[in-house]
């Protein structure tokens, strides 16, 4: 079970490839925030992600950090954290973390996008200059993640209350702020700008750039087996390919093109960990028909060949069993 702590499951992304089966749910069409993957690791003395340097993510990825503390570094910072905090990595960002050398964490992760998420985290009281918060009621998140990580069969039933868990632990970080207290319990003034009005975060200010990239976001990310092409995405909103070049770098600093690429690999690397799938149908599941093409550019991007890599994630597997 996840929550037992001489048993973690460790490196285990149980959602990996959730967004690439056949048959999309229904239910998940109409929510604010859609789940991408979770898991838990107890991570070894000085263990970092990733391996070979820092990493650019896709989607929202929240930790919460039951024991132990390491730290994040983002724009050229670096965040100590500890046991009883969470930390957010948003989509585009170039991060790297470290689990401490004397004490090393053990965390618990979600991945996570939706049209709502942005409203969200800033809800909770993250920020992009300070993208961590207090979590008071950690064994209430805890329980939410027990009951997702129970839940993990992809029937529609099962699907209902993984989302009704993972709204309620939303709910949760949402409602530490509503108190108009820092979660932390500081007079900071990161805590003045988390929390405004009647106490919880001041929502970031919508504006159409924001609407056309998150909407091209969705675009790109919920194509399933196609040859999607910007060009295609730029014209489905309404706005030229420059233009939503131009707001995509400024937003998430990189290109619409990158963004998909590595959303793309990112799918790719988890199927290729987590499931026997030949390496032509996982190319095909993250939008590229030709198998060539996909090996040549999953190589560029890992520096070693789908075969290799999975070769390499099962041999790490079969060590932590042993």
């Amino acid at each position: 079970m996840l929550m037992n702590k001489h048993k973690p499951e460790t490196g285990t992304d149980l959602f990996a490839s959730f967004e690439n089966i056949e048959d999309k749910l229904d239910a998940a069409a109409v929510m604010p925030v859609a789940l991408d993957f979770c898991g838990s690791e107890q991570c070894a003395p000085g263990h970092g992600y990733g391996p070979n340097g820092p990493v650019i993510r896709t989607v929202y990825i929240l930790h919460f950090i039951l024991e132990g503390c390491g730290y994040l570094e983002k724009g050229g910072k670096r965040f100590k954290l500890r046991a009883g905090q969470a930390f957010l990595i948003y989509p585009g960002e170039l991060t790297y973390y470290q689990a401490d050398l004397k004490k090393p964490w053990w965390y618990i992760w979600i991945g996570f996008h939706g049209f709502q998420a942005e409203k969200i985290v800033a809800r909770a009281g993250f920020l992009r200059e300070a993208p961590y918060i207090h979590v008071e009621k950690i064994h209430e998140i805890r329980a939410f993640m027990q009951n997702i990580m129970e839940n993990s069969e992809l029937t529609y039933v099962k699907e209902l209350k993984r989302m009704s868990a993972l709204l309620g632990l939303f709910a949760v970080l949402c409602d530490a702020c509503v108190d108009g207290r820092d979660p932390a319990g500081t007079d900071s003034s990161a805590a003045i700008s988390r929390n405004t009005g009647r106490g919880y975060a001041h929502p970031r200010q919508h504006s159409i750039e924001s609407d056309y990239v998150q909407t091209a976001v969705n675009l790109l990310t919920g194509a399933r087996k196609t040859q999607i092409k910007v060009e295609d995405v730029a014209g489905s909103i309404g706005i030229s390919r420059n233009y939503l070049d131009s707001i995509f770098k400024k937003r998430l600093g990189i290109s619409p093109k990158e963004y998909l690429m590595n959303y793309r690999m990112e799918k790719a690397s988890a199927l290729l960990a987590n499931t026997n799938n030949p390496i032509g149908v996982i190319a095909a599941e993250v939008g590229y028909s030709d198998a060539m093409t996909f090996s040549k550019i999953f190589h560029r991007r890992f520096g070693m060949s789908p075969t290799k890599f999975r070769e390499s994630r099962h041999a790490e597997k079969i060590l932590r069993e042993i």
